[in-house]
């Protein structure tokens, strides 16, 4: 029975200290968070969410979801370098009216989805701490016959790896 905890240890405490993991927050955006899970020196998947109020010519609130895989160009052990990305990308937009009287515009909701792909560069600042910096270009699936069909998300991320 002792064996058996002891095997189980090690194998947490490798999964631990394997540094596989990352959460990382955009210090360009209000309240965006990622997550990312190495799959193998050139692979990882993860997630994005965020949620902010941009301020433009009117006020709207902003919901996003982001799935991600990623390709390292590099067979690299510290799960960093150059990469390029594809995504899909969700946005969820709820505008208000103007006080602006020379502004018209819609007043509701507005979703986007859409397929992205970009490409970016990972820095390893300290063994567990990155910064991040990509961009993405893509088309929009919702709304095909808009004026401008693209949808674009970009970022500097902070991040923890564990």
């Amino acid at each position: 029975m002792k064996k058996i905890y002891l095997l189980l240890l090690l194998s947490f405490s490798s999964l631990v200290f394997s540094q596989n993991n990352e959460v990382k927050f955009n210090l360009a955006k209000l309240l965006d968070l990622s997550y990312e899970r190495k799959l193998s020196h050139h692979f990882s998947a993860g997630m994005h969410l965020g949620t902010g109020i941009v301020r433009q010519q009117d006020v709207r609130n902003r919901l996003f979801l982001k799935s991600f895989g990623r390709y390292y160009f590099l067979n690299n052990q510290d799960f960093s370098k150059l990469y390029t990305q594809f995504s899909v990308v969700y946005f969820h937009d709820e505008y208000f009216p103007s006080k602006d009287p020379n502004i018209s515009h819609s007043v509701g909701l507005y979703d986007e989805l859409g397929i992205t792909g970009g490409i970016g560069y990972k820095f390893l600042i300290i063994k567990k701490f990155t910064i991040d910096i990509y961009a993405d270009l893509g088309i929009e699936l919702l709304h095909p016959k808009a004026l401008l069909p693209l949808v674009a998300d970009g970022g500097l991320n902070f991040g923890y790896r564990f």
